[in-house]
């Protein structure tokens, strides 16, 4: 008996210690440009200067990869604020070559008057943090229009970040805090039912999960990266905790409900917080590698769990199409543009899944085409 009490209270000790060391790191933040926030979950950090996929990356004094803008906004300029994630933010890619900044050139290419096209994409972000980000960002930039850029992941990330979330009585999120001890035991494959009733509560624990990403833990237990064949072997396609591509697969997947309910209230709370701040709205949809083409981005693809072959299924931007139609806002669906122009490719990277500069420089061509095809700019840019 007192050996079992020692162990246990060894065991719990290491827990506690082991919690705080993992949350103390996370506060304190390691990565080359990002830092964790106590409201939007983590953030560009400010003034930095590095190096992503071996290019140039430097952020501004909002911690957004642009150029500085002034603020309050001058007279005469037409500013749009563009919200997204990796795909936006354009890590891999030049400054000028991103997704925002093509765009920008394109639209002042007239020469009737200032637009500015200020590109707050994050890597990770979502519509749930994209919601608070906007309200951080909005007082300081005064967009004219917000356009939100919409991946794919989305709604598998909503579900994760929702899980630490703060919400108010509406639903929407007051604070994201990063808690990567409870956003992993959401994103850790299932416990192999041997465990039976204890391997739900193990996933929760810090100790179970150094053990479980340990390579002991993965040659015992099985490989936590969601590779196809791992999700096939967990049974877990569809998943949308640990599927991130569950929304681009054909049928209707357990759980595929809620978080589509999630990701359309935060993206409907980010459209009635520009509308408040006296901005435009639109939403723009672009499919992944997958979606385009069954040679794109083999092992790209791969990384987040999507097979071989052409993901056909149109079922994702028709429901965000529906969402935009019912709710009276303008939605840009750009896999057409994608799917004409493939042959121009590749269009995205073949290790990840990101645009090279060919594939950014397709998503700014129908995004412009589809803005001014919209009352949404001024006159003469249209």
């Amino acid at each position: 008996m007192l050996l079992l009490v020692t162990v246990v209270l060894v065991l719990v000790v290491a827990e506690l210690v082991l919690r705080a060391v993992v949350r103390r790191a996370a506060a304190a933040g390691s990565h080359r440009y990002l830092t964790a926030d106590p409201v939007l979950h983590h953030r560009g950090r400010p003034g930095v200067s590095t190096i992503v996929a071996g290019t140039p990356f430097s952020t501004n004094s909002l911690g957004l990869r642009d150029r500085e803008y002034a603020s309050p906004k001058p007279a005469g300029t037409f500013r749009i604020l563009m919200l997204g994630d990796s795909y936006t933010e354009g890590g891999g890619l030049l400054l000028e070559h991103t997704i925002a900044k093509r765009s920008e050139a394109a639209l002042n290419a007239r020469g009737c008057g200032a637009v500015d096209v200020v590109n707050a994409g994050t890597a990770s972000y979502s519509p749930i943090l994209e919601y608070l980000r906007l309200q951080r960002l909005g007082p300081v930039l005064q967009p004219d229009l917000v356009v939100l850029n919409f991946d794919m992941t989305d709604v598998h990330d909503d579900v994760v970040r929702t899980a630490t979330a703060v919400l108010d009585a509406r639903g929407l999120p007051v604070a994201v805090p990063s808690d990567p001890i409870r956003e992993t035991a959401v994103l850790l494959p299932p416990p192999p039912r041997w465990l039976g009733p204890i391997g739900r509560p193990l996933n929760r624990l810090a100790l179970y999960q150094a053990f479980r990403k340990s390579r002991a833990g993965q040659r015992l237990l099985g490989p936590v990266k969601m590779t196809p064949e791992a999700l096939v072997a967990y049974g877990l396609i569809g998943d949308l905790e640990h599927d991130p591509m569950a929304i681009t697969r054909d049928g209707a997947p357990a759980g595929l409900a809620r978080g589509w309910a999630l990701s359309e209230r935060y993206l409907l709370g980010v459209r009635d917080v520009a509308r408040a701040q006296g901005a435009r709205f639109v939403l723009v949809i672009y499919p992944h590698p997958h979606q385009v083409s069954a040679e794109e981005s083999p092992e790209g693809r791969r990384q987040l769990g999507a097979g071989a072959g052409l993901f056909a299924s149109e079922a994702p931007f028709q429901r965000l199409e529906a969402l935009g139609r019912g709710e009276r806002f303008p939605v840009v669906n750009l896999v057409p543009v994608f799917r004409a122009r493939r042959g121009e490719g590749p269009l995205f990277r073949p290790g990840d899944v990101h645009h090279t500069a060919a594939g950014a420089a397709v998503f700014a061509d129908g995004l412009v085409a589809g803005l001014r095809a919209l009352d949404v700019l001024p006159a003469c840019v249209r």
